[in-house]
Order: structure tokens, then sequence, then C-alpha cells
């Protein structure tokens, strides 16, 4: 079983290797298609093999040399000898200094081919010899087109190498000192002039026949030279966007696991890299918001998280919205007759059994209050119609602690107050401690709405205000008229649900 997973990470950088020079072959592969035409064209075969000779001496054994010099840093790195840091430097100038490889071998290749009757090499054919402005432009428009399109070959073997590296390995380069839109322009222009100056030696060389067999291998040779750089062009171009749109397209679907590779050392390698950037923030964002609504509400989370102006608070805001305070019946009592384990695992259980309830309703549990609670609606999560929510959560409360057995015990009873009215969502605190809390007179009667219960023998209690709102004044059975500490005026409190 290891050897067979080790054998997989092996087989697939030897692929690698393999694919690179196989990469930096595509000069010597063009070569013969360009000495393959001129033979044809000029019915001289017995050229053919000489100059593939001498190709595969520059172009196969040279190059392979440059080649192997280039990719052995890289291949190091692979096996573990140097670290990612020590060649990151050489892997972002791998196409760049691939090209100028193949630059300095066909040079004088192509110089010793195109000045080879002044050189006394006719390869036994007689060829007519070669004027000095088409010698001069065949050798700068060939060697630069092969410069060019080493470049665009290799950087799109290049993207294979970089995501090779990436889900093998997990580096990507940080080095970013390239321009592909000015890589593209060069590209672009040199293909579109090549043609031309070609044939303008042509015209300037020759007339008649050698005329209009040199103007037409020119024009050949450009035409099949420029699709070869346009595809490997849009090779380099299209896989890093085709990634990024595919990276793009994950995270709208709330995947934040999701990195993509660098695989290039400009604008299309930078993108990338700043996606990484950009997830590694929402999924930390996304995991603030989640452990830190374990401690608040997760809608106040939200509302911090989305403050604009990144102070760490929720904006402050007033609304009307409806309280509801809870506390468990008889709790002293039990509190006293159970061990401390069993006491944190009842109310472990009581508030499992009443939060999802109060959230299923669209509220929001600001505190735990010993063995009660205190939740809103409305405030800081917006709901149409706070009051009937409240009320209606109020009523399930009851009816799953009856169902609930709590440490072994028959259901708890708990008592509930609801109050509607004007509040203010504020941050308080020091500036390394935060809470966020509703403020105002509605909170203040709603707790003691809670307390009531105790005088009247109710188990859910609502104020006048909580009841006109929710439209439930001929379900509820009103008490009476209550005077409240700390409040201003006499309140009329109903109760809500079965006799007690």
């Amino acid at each position: 079983m290891t050897a067979t997973t080790d054998a997989a990470p092996l087989a697939a950088s030897a692929s690698i290797e393999r694919r690179y020079y196989a990469a930096m072959a595509v000069p010597f592969a063009v070569d013969t298609i360009s000495d393959s035409v001129y033979a044809l064209l000029h019915r001289a075969p017995e050229i053919l093999f000489p100059a593939l000779l001498i190709a595969s001496c520059f172009l196969l054994v040279g190059v392979g040399l440059g080649a192997w010099w280039l990719i052995r840093p890289i291949m190091r790195f692979v096996s573990g000898e140097v670290s990612f840091e020590q060649i990151e430097p050489q892997l972002a100038r791998l196409p760049y200094n691939s090209a100028i490889v193949v630059g300095v071998l066909y040079t004088p290749m192509l110089t010793m081919r195109v000045l080879s009757h002044q050189l006394g090499i006719t390869f036994g054919a007689t060829l007519e010899p070669t004027q000095l402005a088409d010698a001069i432009a065949t050798i700068v428009v060939g060697s630069l087109f092969n410069v060019v399109l080493t470049y665009f070959v290799v950087s799109a073997y290049f993207d294979r190498l970089c995501e090779h590296l990436f889900r093998m390995h997990g580096v990507n380069m940080a080095t970013f000192h390239g321009r592909f839109r000015n890589k593209v322009a060069l590209a672009m222009v040199f293909l579109s002039l090549s043609g031309l100056v070609l044939l303008a030696a042509d015209i300037a060389s020759y007339s008649g026949t050698r005329l209009i067999r040199e103007a037409t291998s020119d024009i050949a040779l450009t035409l099949t030279g420029a699709a070869f750089v346009y595809y490997w062009i849009s090779q380099a171009l299209t896989r890093p966007i085709d990634r990024l749109d595919g990276g793009l397209r994950r995270v709208a679907e709330d995947d934040y696991s999701v990195r993509l590779p660098v695989t290039t050392n400009d604008e299309l390698g930078h993108a990338p890299s700043r996606f990484n950037q950009m997830v590694e923030g929402l999924a930390e964002r996304e995991y603030l918001r989640d452990t830190f609504g374990k401690y608040v509400s997760e809608s106040v989370a939200t509302a911090i998280l989305d403050n604009s102006g990144r102070s760490g608070r929720a904006v402050d805001t007033t609304a009307e919205a409806t309280l509801m305070f809870t506390d468990i019946e008889g709790f002293t009592g039990l509190s006293e007759a159970a061990t401390p384990t069993e006491i944190a695992a009842l109310l472990n259980t009581y508030l499992g059994t009443v939060v999802p309830v109060i959230q299923r309703h669209g509220g929001v549990v600001n505190n735990f209050i010993g063995d009660g609670l205190f939740a809103s609606f409305n405030l800081p999560l917006p709901l149409a119609h706070h009051a009937e929510a409240a009320v209606n959560a109020a009523l399930e409360i009851q009816l799953a602690l009856a169902a609930t057995p709590f440490a072994g015990k028959a259901g708890l009873r708990t008592r509930i107050g609801i109050n509607t009215g004007l509040v203010i969502g504020v941050t308080i605190g020091a500036e390394n401690r935060l809470s966020y809390t509703l403020l105002g007179d509605a909170v203040n009667v709603a707790s003691r709405i809670e307390q009531l219960n105790k005088k009247f023998g109710t188990t859910i209690l609502a104020a006048e205000s909580t009841v006109l709102a929710a439209g439930a004044i001929d379900s509820c059975e009103r008490l009476g008229v209550t005077d409240m500490r700390g409040h201003r005026g006499n309140i009329v409190v109903y109760r809500v649900g079965p006799p007690a």
C-alpha cells in the first residue's frame, strides 16, 4: 500500500519533467515543418536530412541541456532537497529563461543555414544564394518567432507545473514582476509585422519566379507560425481564467475551502493570489460568525461583522419590539436538592428546548439570566408580526417543556412575561469588552410581568400592548390593572393560554 501511494507522486513528478522537455522541443518540431516546406518549394529534398541533423544538434541536444539546467532546481525541490523559497525566483522566470535558451541556440543555427552559400555549405543542392536583406530579415524574424513561441508554449506548460506543485506540495508563487498585457501586445505586434518584414525583404532582394517562390514560402510559414502562437497564447490565457471562474462559482455556493494555484508571475497570477486571500478572509469571517454566534445571537454577530464602519460595534437602533423573559418555576428548590453536574445538565436540556423554539419563531436570545433568558422579537432581527410570533413561541415553549423529561423528573414549568414597546438596541461596555443589549422601559416592564406570574398563579403573562398587537384579545384572559415599580402609569395584563 505504501509503495503504491509513494509511486503516484513520483510518477506525476516524472510526467511533469517530461512535459517540460516536450515543450522545449516544440521549436524543433516547427523547424522540421519549415525545413520540409522549404525543401518542397525548392524541389531540393536532399537538403532536408542535413538540415534536420544540424537542427537536432542545436534544438534537441543544445536546448535539451539548457532545459535540464533550468528544470533541475525545480525537480530538486520536488525531491525535497531544497525549499520552495530557494527555487521560487528560478521558477517564476522559467518561461522567460526557456525562451532565452532557445533564442541563443536558434539564432546561430539559422544564421548558419541562411548564409550556407557564403560559408561554403550547400548540402549537395544547387540552391541560389540568399540576398543580404532577405538573410537579415529571415534571421531576425525566425529567431524572434521561436523566442515568442517558446515563451507561450512554456507558459502553458508552466500553468500545469504550478498547479502540480500546488496540489502535491501545497506551495504557491508570490512573485509578480511580469505584465501579461505587455507580453501579449508585443507578441501581437511581432506577428502582425513579421510577415510584412519578410515580404518587404523578398521584394527588395528578388524578382520573377524567385520572388514568387520566396514570398509563397514566407507567407506559408508566417501563417503557420501565427496559428501556433495564437493557440499557445489562448492556452496560457484561458486556463487561469477558467480556473478562477470555477473558484468563484464554488465561493458563490458558500464553499470557502477552495484555493487556487498561482500559475503565472503577472496579472493572471496575481488574480488567484488575491482570490485565495479573499476566500481566507471569508472563511475566517464565517468561522467568527459561527463561533461568535454561539456566545451571542447569530443576528447580533452578523450585525457587528457587517458594520461598515469596522468599529466592532453593531449600529445603535431604535424600534418597536416584543420582549420576552422566562424563569423556571421552583428552580431554587431544585438546585438545593441536586448536584452542580445535575443542575448544569438540567439547564442545558431546558435551554436546548426553549432556545430553538424562540429562534424558529424569529426571535433572538439576547442573554441567559441564571435559570431564565431574555429574548426579543424584531430587534436586532427584523420581524413583521413580532408580537404574534412571541405569543406563539411562548405557547410552544410550554408544550415542549411539558413533553421533555429533565434529569429523570417530570416536565419543568416555566414562567414567561411578554411586553411590546419601543426599545433601543445599543453596544455598551469598555474598549476591550463590549456587549449588545436592549434598553428601554419596555424591557423593564417585560421583566416585571414575568415576575407577576407568581402573583396571578399563571405561566404566561402578556401586557395589553402585546395582546392587541398580536390580535389575540379574544383568546386571552384580562386579569386586571397593576402598578409597576419603576414605570409611570399602570399596566393591563392578560393571561395567555389555558388556565394554570
